[in-house]
């Protein structure tokens, strides 16, 4: 999974080519072209291995760099905090302000199933109520990207208040946001005109329906 914080790619090989590469250029022009030639040899022969290896190599960086799972969030562990989770895509723009955490899910333009991206919205609010302890409002953002730009698809808002989160939170997996009213309640879920223009307008199908304020939605 690659995380983005304010639009940068955190990744130890961009680290290494800025330091690695910045002293080949001082040792001289000779060095800098030869290593740059090098390395054009090492990517082209290594890109396919590295490509299907990438996902499980950074699990294991993980699991040895990190060490235990972060509990209590804090601007520093943000970014170890949201690697850990296995989404089925990618995350965008990420901000840590007043025990508020805010996240784009990026999605393709022309692919992908609003089932998928529900269920990485569960599994960011498992993260965010069942494992850290000091989120108090979750904000996500579905966004469908096509390389240059982004545009909304849907937004959902879930409050540490919400009873549901510790009733039925083992429900949401199993659930149908897009269709269920009561889910949709819920999430706070709200569609853009995007949304609709891609996939229609989201009909409901739930015999009962939860308003704000009732007993397990918070104000």
């Amino acid at each position: 999974m690659t995380v983005v914080w304010n639009d940068q790619t955190w990744n130890r090989d961009s680290v290494w080519m800025r330091t690695n590469g910045g002293a080949a250029l001082r040792a001289g022009p000779r060095i800098a072209a030869a290593c740059a030639v090098t390395l054009a040899i090492t990517i082209g022969a290594a890109w396919l291995p590295h490509t299907l290896m990438q996902s499980r190599d950074s699990r294991s960086e993980v699991a040895v760099f990190r060490g235990a799972p972060v509990e209590h969030l804090t601007n520093l562990n943000v970014v170890d905090a949201l690697v850990g989770i296995e989404l089925h895509e990618r995350l965008g723009h990420v901000e840590w302000s007043n025990s508020v955490l805010s996240l784009e899910l990026v999605v393709p333009s022309n692919a992908g199933r609003p089932e998928r991206w529900f269920d990485d919205v569960e599994r960011l609010i498992g993260l965010s109520y069942q494992q850290l302890d000091n989120v108090k409002r979750l904000l996500i953002r579905i966004v469908e990207s096509d390389g240059k730009k982004k545009r909304l698809l849907a937004a959902v808002d879930v409050r540490e208040g919400d009873a549901w989160l510790f009733s039925d939170m083992g429900e949401l997996r199993n659930s149908d946001p897009v269709h269920d009213e009561i889910w949709r309640q819920r999430l706070r879920l709200s569609f853009t005109s995007v949304w609709m223009d891609r996939f229609g307008k989201p009909e409901g199908y739930s015999a009962r329906s939860v308003r704000p304020g009732s007993s397990d939605i918070a104000k």
